[in-house]
């Protein structure tokens, strides 16, 4: 499309190519070929902070995905726009091996527990850190509903001795 209008529409059948890859060769050829014909210019995505801290440490989105028990889709939307503040801090933290992520196994009374005692937060707070919905922390600690994987990465870290502020002023100075 140029100026939403189609200047090109055409299908690239398996059978028609000898199989997906040939197709999906010819059909990138094509759209190339079509884009310098009608002046297209592709836009690059450009480089969030995510995305060069996780490269800068020769991490894959896959790995990332792993350590941080999300989906590597959830990451390429995260490198492609916002972020939340913690979970950039907290990818810095594991990529910079502060915080070691293994496999999470918290309880509504452990996320409780971590906030209370240890954050010593109300779930207001730990909502605004997060950012979530302040209803949804009280989701996680009745057990109505499971915290994201990169949430319970993080009070993980926190329950295991990680202070956010204290590694990004570390790694700041």
């Amino acid at each position: 499309m140029k100026d939403r209008q189609y200047v090109a529409d055409r299908h690239f059948r398996d059978q028609a190519y000898g199989g997906p890859q040939r197709a999906k060769k010819a059909a990138r050829c094509y759209r190339d070929d079509m884009a310098k014909e009608h002046g297209i210019d592709f836009i690059v995505a450009s480089e969030g902070a995510l995305a060069l801290l996780r490269r800068g440490a020769g991490w894959t989105q896959r790995q990332l995905a792993q350590a941080l028990h999300v989906s590597s889709a959830q990451v390429a939307k995260w490198e492609r726009g916002e972020v939340p503040t913690v979970v950039l801090a907290l990818a810095g933290a594991i990529l910079s091996r502060q915080v070691v992520s293994h496999s999470v196994e918290i309880s509504g009374d452990d996320i409780r527990r971590i906030r209370t005692q240890i954050l010593e937060w109300t779930q207001q707070q730990l909502a605004a850190e997060l950012d979530r919905a302040y209803a949804a922390v009280g989701h996680w600690e009745r057990g109505g509903r499971r915290a994201p994987g990169w949430v319970l990465v993080y009070l993980q870290a926190v329950n295991d001795g990680w202070n956010r502020e204290h590694s990004t002023e570390s790694s700041s100075a």
